[in-house]
């Protein structure tokens, strides 16, 4: 038989399985996240480096109603994309103020993606891509959403509407933001502001982003991810991660099954406080018209116990944190030694070398691929279709 010649083309992608969903096998250790900086979003969607959205809890009045004002609501441009941009500004004014910001050899990324990283054990249904590019020494981790995709996503997020609208009805019963409340006279108790997605700053409901340094085993992570509210008395300066408060609403649960959905949106709510290092997450529970009957208070790190308390546990956080441990160690093994970083600073009138582009795929119950796009300049300003260009030339120059 004569040997096969050699195949020409992009190598296959590197395929990482999904860990059992009852491992229970001691998972590498995730590192109490440590805050860097915070900022905070703008009318005109621009950041300031201050807590001027940071918003102070107060609980919200029991038989409130959670439909108030969705007739005023404005959304926010969903085609707008904002990328990464806010997690490089932050992380350039650390280390211009010279702080510590990133640790090197790690992924630098949303909370919301790692999240998902982290769930991914538990998801039957939701697939998702994303797009790697390595430099300055670090993973640069962001969604690859593409306009068809994103387009559906719309139209599916459109006819869940309400059930979005009372989460941010929730917040608003819920805070008091640092700039004072927006009430009209005839604004109902505790109504602090009209739902407004597209600023979410100011005296609306808060767009108030936290900057992290943590780890999964040996293996740093930077994330950024939004902060509802914080205990402390009003006008006080960030109290710290310990009195950030996470704010979630689910529908009355009053079956057995009602108790079983529950526990399965349990597993994100705990991921997301946890990555971020948020210690208490309130839940508002609303009957179908949409009127809040109750609040529970959850400690973050007690959840995985009430998880396990079910007669037949639905998820356990061993499968989240190997899985997320295997992913980033993929990413890390493999993107970061395609990071173009030249070996002297950047000039100013030289041009930027391309960015390696790497995708991550994820399917529902198999697991994910890891493959090279390939080389992308500029497009758009963004390098690599992805990073603002001022912000890669700041890196390659140091």
């Amino acid at each position: 038989m004569q040997p096969r010649a050699p195949q020409s083309g992009p190598p296959p992608p590197l395929y990482l399985p999904l860990p059992p969903r009852h491992l229970a096998a001691p998972p590498p250790a995730y590192h109490r996240p440590i805050l860097i900086s915070t900022y905070s979003h703008q009318p005109d969607r621009s950041i300031v480096h201050d807590d001027s959205s940071m918003a102070y809890y107060r609980p919200a009045p029991m038989g409130c109603d959670l439909n108030y004002a969705f007739d005023r609501r404005v959304e926010r441009d969903e085609s707008v994309e904002e990328h990464l941009d806010g997690l490089c500004e932050g992380l350039r004014r650390v280390i211009e103020l010279g702080g510590n910001a990133e640790r090197k050899g790690g992924v630098i990324t949303w909370r919301g993606m790692v999240t998902r990283i982290m769930t991914a054990p538990f998801e039957d249904r939701e697939g998702w891509e994303m797009t790697a590019m390595a430099l300055d020494g670090s993973v640069y981790l962001e969604l690859h959403d593409p306009p068809e995709q994103a387009a559906k996503r719309r139209k599916d997020q459109s006819s869940w509407a309400w059930q979005s609208y009372m989460g941010y009805s929730f917040e608003s019963y819920s805070t008091i933001p640092s700039g004072g409340e927006d009430r009209r006279p005839d604004d109902p108790d505790g109504w602090s502001g009209d739902v407004n997605t597209n600023v979410q700053a100011s005296h609306l409901i808060s767009l108030w982003c936290n900057i992290v340094r943590s780890a999964i085993g040996e293996i740093p992570l930077c994330l950024g991810g939004e902060v509802d509210c914080v205990q402390a008395p009003v006008g006080a300066e960030h109290p710290g991660l310990e009195a950030c408060i996470e704010l979630k609403t689910n529908k009355v649960v009053e079956n057995e099954k009602q108790e079983v959905i529950f526990h399965k949106k349990l597993v994100k709510h705990w991921a997301q406080s946890w990555l971020l290092g948020i210690p208490t997450i309130e839940v508002g529970f609303r009957d179908d018209a949409g009127i809040l009957r109750s609040r529970r208070t959850f400690e973050t790190d007690l959840i995985p116990r009430l998880a396990a308390s079910m007669p037949t546990p639905l998820w356990h956080p061993s499968p989240p944190h190997h899985f997320l441990h295997a992913v980033v160690n993929m990413l890390t093994t493999n993107v970061l030694p395609t990071d173009p970083n030249p070996s002297e600073p950047l000039s100013e009138n030289r041009p930027l070398p391309p960015a390696v582009v790497w995708r991550l795929k994820f399917t529902p119950r198999r697991g994910c691929e890891l493959y090279p796009i390939g080389q992308i300049g500029l497009e758009g300003g963004r390098w690599g279709g992805v990073l603002p260009e001022e912000y890669v030339r700041w890196r390659m120059s140091r």
